[in-house]
């Protein structure tokens, strides 16, 4: 076996066990010890990565692999830096040992079949940078040890079955760049602090049971460009004005189908809005009448149906940049004079959809 540590072969040796279908032969037609390199380390393999003697990576996205994973075995590969496996149908869990590959910086299981609580050693990787699970059956809450992930930049546990509150630790993961929590069943309020996240470019917690009040520092201080709360049962803060104001860093707004209720702000306050490009407030229990949007420059989907917006549609709304403005839904409200807004058609207005009345 030349160079190469007896661990290391094993480990990837023992894994290779566990798969049940290599329609493409990529695993079990190339993982054999005759083929190892002569320098130790099976560069030759597919999907391996060599850093002089060791198994720096094994990656083995997208091949249709059926199998029963044991990545416990994986912690004996000492330099182990990235392990990624999307897009297959193995099944396992994350090991209790998780805690052990202290050089990876770099998980990918997403869109497989794992399933099983998330053990509290996941925090023990500080190294870690990218840690996906997305797409797969792990149960259970989020351990509040998560906040031992000092190095993590991108967290995606979307698409699973985890449910129980937001650990206010995942506040204090600073590096944080992409954080992405939708579609489980996650309860309670949204913790505060992600404003303080400097970085953080995307929160998306849409498709869970989260209630409370929507936190207005948060939307006044966040640096994110992308925010999505959707499908939850987010509730109006006290105030009778919906979000008195917004950073300039979202660009992306998605409150759709929550339990939203009040008016909008005016015509003043919207200049607060000014850097929105994407506004979804549709599905929620807001009133009044609407606003001009005149400040709403970049505005380019505006979608407010099936709420208990009343009036008329004002004249002056998008007033100049409308040319902007690609899809427009005011369905679903008791809104009227919908002919003056119909008139941007016939300004070259490029609209791909637009939804002005009745339900």
């Amino acid at each position: 076996m030349g160079q190469l540590p007896s661990q290391d072969i094993l480990a990837l040796l023992e894994f290779k066990k566990g798969i049940k279908h290599d329609p493409t032969g990529y695993v079990l037609d190339s993982w054999n010890e005759e083929s190892i390199d002569f320098d130790g380390c099976p560069s030759s393999w597919n999907g391996i990565v060599c850093n002089g003697g060791n198994v720096a990576g094994v990656i083995l996205d997208n091949l249709s692999l059926s199998a029963d994973a044991d990545l416990s075995v994986f912690s004996n590969l000492t330099k182990l830096v990235k392990l990624s496996m999307s897009n297959n149908s193995i099944a396992g869990v994350i090991p209790d040992n998780i805690g052990d590959f202290k050089s990876l910086e770099f998980l990918d299981v997403s869109n497989n079949l794992f399933s099983s609580p998330l053990p509290p050693g996941l925090g023990k990787l500080g190294s870690l940078r990218n840690l996906s699970l997305a797409g797969n059956n792990f149960s259970g809450s989020i351990p509040d040890t998560i906040s031992g992930l000092a190095s993590i930049q991108s967290l995606d546990l979307s698409r699973n079955s985890l449910s129980g509150s937001l650990p206010t630790s995942l506040t204090r993961l600073n590096d944080l760049l992409y954080l992405n929590l939708s579609s489980n069943q996650f309860t309670k309020k949204i913790p505060k602090g992600f404003e303080l996240i400097t970085g953080l470019q995307v929160l998306d917690l849409h498709g869970n049971m989260l209630d409370g009040s929507l936190d207005g520092e948060f939307f006044l201080l966040s640096n994110a460009s992308h925010v999505d709360f959707s499908k939850n049962m987010l509730q109006s803060s006290s105030s009778q004005k919906l979000l008195p104001g917004i950073s300039e860093s979202i660009k992306y707004l998605n409150l759709s189908h929550n339990q939203l209720t009040g008016s909008l702000v005016g015509d003043a306050e919207l200049r607060l809005f000014g850097s929105v490009k994407v506004l979804d407030l549709s599905y929620n229990q807001l009133s009044g009448e609407l606003p001009g949007f005149n400040f709403a420059y970049d505005l380019q989907v505006l979608k407010l149906s099936n709420n208990r917006f009343s009036g008329f549609i004002p004249n002056v709304l998008l007033k100049g940049d409308s040319l902007l403005l690609t899809e427009l839904d005011l369905s679903g409200n008791n809104l009227s004079g919908t002919q003056s807004v119909l008139k941007w058609a016939h300004r070259g207005a490029s609209f791909t959809h637009w939804k002005l009345c009745c339900t």
